[in-house]
């Protein structure tokens, strides 16, 4: 699909307002092959056990993941509830404007395809998904039409995936993030407003089981260009959104009465959070920060240059996932994981893997269980990509 002159003005304005869309702005990679890795095999999902490995070292796994056959895929987020049971979704077709959906489900051996609805006739893409349990889970993203995006959010049933209204004021935007707490208190984040135009706003909804509420946030935001990419939270009263504005990055927090800035001296763009207590939570992108219950402060992030965050993921308090890209000796994107062990940042060893590739999430239970998602650019064009 060729991009029309307003698409590419949409996505050169969203790269330099860094977090709307920080994962496109990584998608126009190199197709070389990559020196470092030995080979691009994967192994059987059906050979492995179901369950997390014993070893003394981290280490991780490619897993095979479906690629509808009517063009490319990507892959941005994923949840897992259980062992056997896991969400993960994104966009098929052009990998900036992909035409349709994508949803996959993980059963404990493999990753498989089921359908989901799209809002747009010309593009769609869903960009984050949130569960509770195998029969409750949320996805959020954009649909566009010909006008202007429009936010899209699908639920699921334990069956089936379902649009659901959108809010009614918030006639043009997108959802970047999603947080179900209960069934009955989903949030989602993103933008109001057209990134185009420079128009965009911060945006923040509660879905209560039927409906949309929108929730100010101009106090705690302020005037000028504004975005939340990501939201996460341990309670209704206990939730993080993270994002931009103007150009800088930007975090907030909600008390279950109003959103508040939560002041950081950390610059870079700030692209995903989690938060496992109400003093321990942890945002990462271009750096890594933790908070305390008091402030924010920067740790080290393991050695390398241009390493970027995409995703984080909690075990515990010390046991904490990142995921992203780091370019390799050529300039090809390549696969970053990274645990906190504890004391510090460390990179994790994975099997080579031929191509370029940029992991976008990662979702983990206190079990080990540990999958993450992203996608692959290599001779045979752009394929999702799975890990765990």
């Amino acid at each position: 699909m060729q991009l029309d002159p307003r698409q590419q003005r949409a996505l050169v304005n969203a790269i330099v307002a860094a977090a709307t869309t920080a994962i496109v702005g990584l998608m126009v990679v190199s197709l070389l092959p990559d020196g470092e890795h030995a080979s691009s095999t994967s192994p059987s999902p059906r050979a492995e056990s179901p369950g997390p490995v014993a070893s003394c070292e981290p280490s991780w796994d490619r897993v095979p993941s479906p690629t509808p056959v009517d063009g490319g895929a990507i892959l941005t987020d994923v949840a897992v509830v259980a062992p056997d049971v896991a969400f993960a979704v994104g966009g098929s077709g052009d990998p900036v404007e992909p035409r349709a959906t994508l949803a996959i489900i993980w059963n404990g051996a493999e990753w498989d395809l089921v359908a989901s609805p799209n809002a747009g006739s010309a593009t769609n893409r869903l960009d984050a998904v949130d569960a509770l349990s195998p029969d409750a889970a949320w996805a959020v993203g954009r649909a566009w039409s010909g006008a202007a995006d429009v936010p899209i959010a699908l639920q699921w049933d334990g069956g089936s995936w379902a649009l659901l209204p959108s809010p009614s004021d918030v006639p043009e935007g997108a959802f970047l993030g999603v947080e179900a707490i209960t069934t009955d208190e989903v949030w989602a984040v993103g933008y109001t407003g057209d990134p185009e135009l420079g128009t965009e706003r911060a945006l923040a909804v509660r879905w209560n089981g039927l409906a949309w509420t929108s929730y100010p946030l101009r106090d705690a935001v302020g005037s000028g260009r504004s975005a939340l990419v990501a939201v996460a939270g341990t309670s209704g009263s206990d939730l993080w959104a993270i994002g931009y504005q103007r150009a800088r990055p930007m975090i907030l927090h909600y008390d279950g009465s109003a959103w508040t800035r939560s002041p950081s001296d950390v610059r870079g763009e700030a692209l995903a959070v989690v938060a496992l207590a109400p003093d321990e939570a942890w945002v990462v992108g271009r750096r890594i920060q933790r908070w305390d219950g008091t402030a924010w402060s920067e740790v080290a992030a393991p050695p390398g240059r241009d390493l970027a965050f995409h995703a984080v993921a909690a075990v515990g308090p010390s046991d904490v996932w990142a995921v992203g890209a780091r370019p390799n000796v050529d300039g090809v994107l390549k696969p970053l994981v990274a645990r906190w062990d504890g004391s510090a940042w460390r990179r994790v060893p994975g099997r080579g893997v031929v191509g370029a590739v940029v992991l976008t999430g990662v979702s983990a239970l206190p079990d080990g269980t540990l999958l993450g998602v992203g996608y692959r650019d290599g001779p045979e064009g752009r394929t999702s990509f799975a890990f765990r």
